[in-house]
């Protein structure tokens, strides 16, 4: 049977999104990594010396991990409040989004076109009479070393398919990783013992298939991505979602407190994952979403802003400052990040409202200042 090993098993860190998980997965391959391809170290500013210090991750879990940091963050998802397959908030922030929203072809262009590989996609009607065709499709890429993404029934989960035989197709997806309560999949027949797939009637329940064709020179550039990650930023939602909060605060009550603690966790789950992986992917000066010739002091404007915002410590960063908001609501480890009993004792306590509101408004501001940064750039790069 054609297989594809040393595909990375994923997630592999905090990483929510299952789509991303899987892209990251496909383009480690396809863009060429390996275990001997060169990681830049952004703790230390220099490239990998095997200290051991970052823990027992592979050198390609590292590379997976960047590349889920910086696929992301082009997007501009990681400037929102839900993913955008999230179809029951009202604050959604991304391009294309809604009700339908179904990783629309722009989408998938403009990632995949910042990596400069081709592509073709099978869906809708593609799906139901040609069958035959993305089999022949996923097997050929396979073939070239290459996984291919699919994305079987309802709910986030995609499969990323490694290996193939008699119409059978085989891989990995987040099916073991995931809660599913919160991302519900389409269960595979099994898993072997490795922890791959089986899918043996994969077609009655095909969705989307995405295959990598080949490479071309990137046809999306970083002010490209900077101009789609400041529309983000910009998006009125960012308002709605202070409005809300405000409103919130002021009308906590014995009656509500516990539902209002759920509603503010929601929000800050979000944010507290995503603005840290936006400043791991802008950080690095060896970072992949920083095209050849780019600008050092761009660089060093840019990653030094996302971090002193999003995550270095002690500053009224985000990532430090959501932690605090999930100390009010008696959110942590321990409560498997959920609501804990607490909560509403918390919520009701003296000087509790004066708190969030200072803490949210941190956080707001944060992105004020990242999107002010993006603008600058902008604007003096002309």
């Amino acid at each position: 049977m054609p297989h594809l090993d040393g595909i990375v098993h994923f997630p592999c860190d905090a990483q929510g999104s299952p789509f991303f998980c899987a892209l990251a997965a496909v383009l480690t391959p396809a863009l060429g990594y390996t275990e001997n391809t060169p990681h830049y170290c952004a703790p230390k500013g220099q490239m990998c010396t095997g200290c051991g210090e970052c823990g027992k991750q592979t050198m390609l879990q590292r590379h997976f991990c960047n590349l889920y940091h910086v696929y992301q963050t082009i997007s501009g998802v990681s400037f929102g409040w839900a993913w955008p397959e999230d179809s029951t908030t009202p604050y959604q922030t991304v391009e294309n989004k809604g009700p339908g929203w179904d990783w629309p072809d722009e989408f998938i262009a403009f990632l995949l076109g910042f990596a400069g590989l081709t592509w073709r996609r099978f869906s809708g009607r593609d799906v139901i009479d040609a069958k035959d065709e993305v089999y022949h499709a996923v097997a050929q890429s396979i073939d070239a070393g290459v996984p291919a993404l699919l994305k079987l029934g309802q709910g986030p989960d995609w499969h990323v398919v490694t290996g193939y035989a008699n119409g059978v197709l085989y891989g990995l997806d987040s099916h073991e990783h995931f809660d599913a309560a919160v991302h519900p999949t389409v269960a595979p027949a099994y898993y072997t013992e490795d922890g791959r797939f089986v899918l043996p009637n994969w077609q009655e329940q095909l969705r989307h298939a995405i295959v990598i064709t080949g490479k071309s020179a990137p046809s999306v550039t970083l002010r490209q991505v900077l101009e789609r990650i400041l529309r983000v930023l910009d998006h009125p939602a960012h308002g709605w979602v202070a409005e809300e909060v405000a409103r919130r605060i002021e009308g906590i009550s014995p009656q509500n407190a516990r539902h209002t603690a759920q509603w503010f966790n929601q929000v800050v789950s979000f944010p507290i994952e995503a603005r840290w992986h936006a400043a791991e992917a802008f950080c690095p000066v060896g970072s992949p979403l920083y095209p050849p010739g780019t600008s050092e002091d761009v660089k060093r404007y840019l990653g030094e802003t996302l971090f002193a915002r999003y995550i270095k410590n002690d500053n009224n960063e985000t990532h430090g400052t959501c932690w605090k908001i999930w100390g009010l609501l008696d959110v942590s480890p321990q409560t498997g990040y959920r609501v804990g009993p607490a909560a509403e004792e918390q919520l009701l306590r003296p000087g509790t409202q004066r708190a969030l509101k200072e803490l949210f408004a941190l956080v707001f501001e944060n992105d004020r200042a990242v999107a002010g940064v993006i603008r600058s750039v902008l604007e003096d790069r002309g």
